[in-house]
This record gives C-alpha cells, structure tokens and sequence, in this order.
C-alpha cells in the first residue's frame, strides 16, 4: 500500500515534470526564420531612428539667462533613465530658444526623421521631423508647446 502510494506520487511527478519541459519548449522554440525576421525588424528601426525611445520633457526652472530641465526617457527593451540638463544662453541670449535648441539635440539622438509627439497642448499625437532642414518649423512648434516659453507677442 505505501510502495504503491510512492509510486503514483512518482509518477505524478514525472507527469508534471515532462509538462513543465514541454511548456519551456513550447516558449523558447522560435524558428530560424521567426529569429532572422525580428532580427531584420529590430535592425530597420534602430537605422531608421524608430528605436522604441519615448520620454517626457519637464521644464524644472527659468532665471533670465540659465534654465534647466529634465529629460525622462525610456525604450522598449531597457530600463528608463533621467538626465537633468542646464542651458546657459549667455549674456543678451534667448534662453527658451537655447532650450528647445538642446531638447531637439536630444530628440536627435534618438530619431533621426519623423517621429511622434504626445501633445499636451493639442490634446492629440502628432508626426514631426527630426531632419535638420526643418529645425525652424519644430523649434517654433515647441516653443508653442511649453507654456513656460515666452509666447510670441502678436
């Protein structure tokens, strides 16, 4: 009676052991061709600057000639990161300009055409460029996008 209540606890554990090692299998078993495509996607979209970055901008302070603010990013497959920076305009210099200047610089890094923009300010997302030859348009479109910027008088 006890050898046989060993031998169907046994079993059971076999049972469950062979399932546990199926499941893992059923997991990790991608084929060749499943990997070489995700490889092929990962590596179009880290050339094209669509890398899965995001990130929040956050003005954290304004005085006539310095300011600073922080930039939260984050990517798909990584953990976020924060990076505070300060802007010096220098002296007769325009310090919201100089800004919007260093967190395109930063956008740069991560896209090097289009790419998408949460606005607050819209209430909807929308595409921009990251190319250099539009830098007035997007300068002028953050600049907007930042109630702690200056608004042009009209």
């Amino acid at each position: 009676m006890i050898k046989a209540a060993r031998d169907r606890r046994q079993q059971a554990e076999d049972n469950a052991a062979a399932e546990n090692r199926a499941a893992e299998q059923g997991q990790r078993g991608l084929s060749p061709q499943q990997i070489a495509e995700a490889n092929v996607k990962r590596s179009m979209q880290q050339a094209s600057g669509q890398d899965g970055t995001s990130g929040v901008f956050q003005i954290v302070s304004k005085s006539v000639r310095v300011g600073t603010f922080t930039f939260r990013g984050w990517k798909v497959n990584s953990n976020g990161w924060k990076q505070t920076i300060e802007v010096d305009a220098g002296v007769g210099g325009n310090l919201d300009l100089a800004m919007v200047r260093k967190m395109i610089e930063i956008i740069r890094t991560h896209y090097k055409g289009d790419f998408r923009w949460e606005s607050n300010r819209l209430r909807r997302v929308v595409n921009l460029s990251a190319r250099v030859e539009d830098s007035a348009e997007l300068e002028a479109f953050m600049l907007e996008e930042f109630p702690e910027f200056a608004k042009p008088k009209r």
